[in-house]
């Protein structure tokens, strides 16, 4: 339900959604500043499913390389 869910933006699809039965679905505001997700569903709208909210540090810790950008 678009009026309920949280709207979140991604790079390439611009404004998604959280998928109604997912964990993240039903909650008011995820206590996270970033969330990872597993798959996306483009129906009338674009779902995210599968997804967990985790903290700066866990994104630093097990998130890849890093590269140091620009101002």
């Amino acid at each position: 339900n678009k009026d309920k869910s949280i709207a979140l933006k991604t790079m390439e699809d611009g404004q998604v959604l959280l998928y109604g039965n997912s964990v993240n679905g039903s909650v008011p505001k995820i206590p996270y500043p970033w969330l990872v997700f597993n798959e996306k569903v483009k129906v009338n709208a674009v779902f995210l499913r599968d997804s967990t909210g985790i903290s700066d540090s866990v994104l630093l810790l097990f998130g890849g390389n890093i590269s140091r950008g620009g101002l």
